[in-house]
């Protein structure tokens, strides 16, 4: 096991131990542990050191040139940008297909629509390229141009029906996520990096660029995308047991 994935251990194991601590140890406060206003105002003031502290930490490093000031607000360090499929390698939990072969691979829009359809790897032109930066949750980031299917061109075709709000992209271990409906739209379902066709580990033959969301949200290895007008609750689950 990696150390990124003892994190994830580690974040889902959090919670538990904060229910059981909890259930043991509250109580309801009392006007002598609120403490007097004096103690309020306190608090208060740490609170507010803090938040400035934060505001100001990032010209500070860039004046100092610390460590931090190459790190973006989430700490995620840069790398490989630009450079092709040449940036790190991860996947969430347990996802680690065989690669995928062309020849047996279809991309499918169902749900939603009126006029579903299949796609095969000839029948996808990569002509919308978009700029950007996957953030990865394991401290690294890396910005790209990505080409391949805008996502409102294969929505478009199919016609989503009116109370259609959210659109899944599921992945061939069963991993999958949701986005607003237009949101989604202006997302692309990439083919290439940087102008080389993406790698096996990247998620070839096409995964979701996203931009604005963490690296863990773009779907790699993506072989149907789902209009809905809910979205599936189970996928929060399904990201931690894909690919058993």
């Amino acid at each position: 096991m990696g150390l990124f994935h003892l994190h994830v251990g580690l974040g889902l194991l959090a919670p538990v131990l904060l229910v059981a601590h909890l259930r043991y140890r509250y109580h309801r406060p009392t006007r002598a542990t609120v403490g007097s206003r004096r103690d309020v105002l306190r608090y208060a003031g740490v609170v507010t050191a803090g938040a400035l502290v934060w505001r100001f930490q990032r010209p500070v490093n860039d004046l100092l040139d610390t460590a931090g000031a190459a790190r973006r607000y989430t700490g995620s360090r840069e790398e490989g940008s630009g450079e092709g499929n040449r940036f790190p390698v991860t996947s969430w939990v347990a996802d680690d297909p065989d690669p995928v072969d062309p020849a047996d691979w279809s991309l499918s829009v169902v749900g939603r629509v009126s006029t579903p359809a299949e796609y095969g790897v000839d029948d996808l032109s990569a002509d919308a390229t978009r700029q950007g930066l996957l953030d990865c949750t394991s401290g690294w980031y890396s910005d790209h141009a990505w080409q391949g299917i805008r996502v409102g061109d294969l929505l478009d075709a199919a016609d989503p029906d009116d109370p259609a709000a959210w659109v899944q992209f599921r992945s061939v271990t069963g991993y999958r996520w949701s986005l607003p409906i237009d949101e989604a739209r202006d997302a692309v379902l990439a083919t290439h990096v940087d102008g080389e066709r993406l790698s096996h580990g990247h998620g070839f033959p096409m995964r979701l660029v996203a931009p604005g969301r963490r690296g863990f949200q773009w779907v790699k290895w993506v072989e149907e995308v789902r209009v809905t007008k809910h979205r599936e609750v189970g996928e929060w689950l399904a990201i931690f047991v894909s690919g058993f």
